[in-house]
């Protein structure tokens, strides 16, 4: 995703906020039953999180509905990576949780992150599997945050996130719209920055940002977003076109639109 395209979806997202719409058509916000991803493309989408030459190498989870993520390949190369179904984003917010039944994360960690900020995502999903409620799992999130559980690590590290497709919140600390983008991009760890400390309050100035949790700086496991170059980008969709066309055929909310794809 462009930053001007970026922007747009920002601004969207906030302009429902002001009209009172709190969804987007075709939202799943509700539902409890997660669609089924099939293996083959479970691996693939997991994969493409990761520049090609870690791919090879890197280990790789898939999710297991009954018990969580389970590993399919022990990798070598130091990294891992698999598509978060359930989004650990919601815990800061004031809106109630349900979980959504079409959320598509592909993302993978380097070593620190498999020790720091992995931890919560495994927890979410083990939560979901195991029948515990939605409001319930946000509150052993925001406990365990609050009480020191998760700890920011000690040395920097970095998060890739360059697959073609993401389905995830817009902004989840105001908002429970969801959004289907392409918008490869990867994370530096950032604990405790402040968007002031970037001299960026906001993803429409463009440049790098701050995610935040909902407080007033990034948390133990802040990160700031890169990005990734748009001819690299188109690369990586041109590369990924039957992937995200098999994607489209299994769900409505898994089609890009057709400007996202043109990017």
């Amino acid at each position: 995703m462009t930053s001007s395209h970026f922007h747009r979806h920002f601004r969207r997202a906030a302009l429902s906020l002001l009209a009172l719409s709190t969804i987007l058509p075709g939202s799943s916000l509700a539902a409890q039953e997660l669609i089924d991803l099939p293996r083959d493309l479970e691996v693939e989408l997991a994969l493409s999180a990761l520049p090609e030459r870690l791919q090879e190498d890197s280990t790789i989870y898939l999710l297991d509905p009954a018990k969580g993520y389970v590993l399919h390949r022990e990798g070598q190369n130091g990294f891992a990576t698999f598509v978060a179904r359930t989004s650990i984003r919601f815990y800061g917010a004031k809106w109630p949780y349900s979980y959504p039944s079409d959320q598509l994360i592909p993302m993978a960690f380097d070593s620190v992150g498999i020790e720091h900020h992995m931890q919560p995502w495994f927890a979410i999903a083990k939560m979901r599997a195991e029948g515990i409620a939605a409001k319930d799992a946000k509150r052993k999130l925001q406990e365990d945050f609050r009480d020191g559980f998760y700890k920011a690590p000690i040395k920097g590290g970095l998060s890739y996130m360059l697959a073609p497709i993401h389905r995830a919140y817009m902004a989840p600390e105001i908002s429970e719209e969801m959004i289907t983008v392409s918008m490869p991009h990867y994370m530096p760890y950032a604990p405790y920055v402040t968007p002031a400390q970037l001299g960026n309050d906001t993803p429409m100035n463009g440049g790098p940002f701050v995610l935040n949790h909902g407080g007033k700086d990034s948390g133990p496991h802040g990160y700031m977003m890169f990005m990734l170059p748009m001819p690299k980008a188109d690369g990586l969709r041109a590369k990924y076109a039957p992937l995200l066309e098999e994607l489209c055929g299994l769900h409505d909310n898994w089609c890009l639109a057709k400007e996202e794809m043109e990017k």
